[in-house]
């Protein structure tokens, strides 16, 4: 009976960790769901299609990181050391640091106060940064906010980078150039 009542206990005890495991938790001021030990980091922009474009950006980018960062750098005029700081160093996603340039760049903030101001809400997630700013999902600043982000940083989600992938590009038809020396039919050099 012991045994029965022991192996029931261990049972419970198991079914709770693992339902624990499962929940939505804070680490390190940033959201992170873990389902089947996958950590994915919500962006909580209050705008499913934006999080979900955003969300795919942060997988993406992370396999050729080192074109994104110039790409990015190219797009708002910034030194790439100091993007290279912001992800490295301080840990932010590749998505978390296009909005703080993308939103320093459209209120002419500097970049030292949106940061501020990205490290004070984060642990909430962009939507609580943005109504620090009184900027809701909806508003026409978050429409242009959201809307013009650089195409070349739009590309990235669109074409789904992988780690086999190459740039898609014009295929030549067979036949289509003549080698050296040769002739066309019915001409004659003389």
């Amino acid at each position: 009976m012991k045994k029965i009542v022991l192996f029931t206990l261990s049972l419970c005890i198991f079914s709770v960790f693992s339902a624990q495991a499962n929940q939505t938790r804070v680490t390190n001021n940033v959201t992170v769901n873990t389902v089947n030990t996958v950590n994915t980091v919500v962006m909580n922009t209050g705008d499913v299609q934006f999080d979900q474009f955003l969300t795919k950006l942060n997988t993406v980018s992370e396999v050729r990181l080192d074109v994104y960062i110039t790409d990015l750098c190219n797009a708002y005029q910034v030194p790439a050391q100091r993007v290279r700081r912001l992800i490295h160093k301080r840990r932010m996603s590749p998505a978390d640091v296009l909005l703080v340039l993308q939103f320093s760049h459209m209120t002419g903030a500097p970049l030292k106060r949106v940061l501020q101001r990205y490290r004070e809400h984060h642990s909430r997630g962009w939507q609580a940064i943005f109504n620090s700013y009184e900027i809701y999902p909806g508003s026409r600043f978050f429409l242009i906010l959201r809307n013009e982000i650089p195409t070349i940083i739009v590309h990235y989600v669109e074409q789904g980078w992988s780690k086999g992938s190459k740039k898609k590009g014009s295929k030549k038809r067979k036949g289509s150039k003549r080698k050296k020396g040769s002739k066309k039919k019915g001409s004659k050099r003389k």
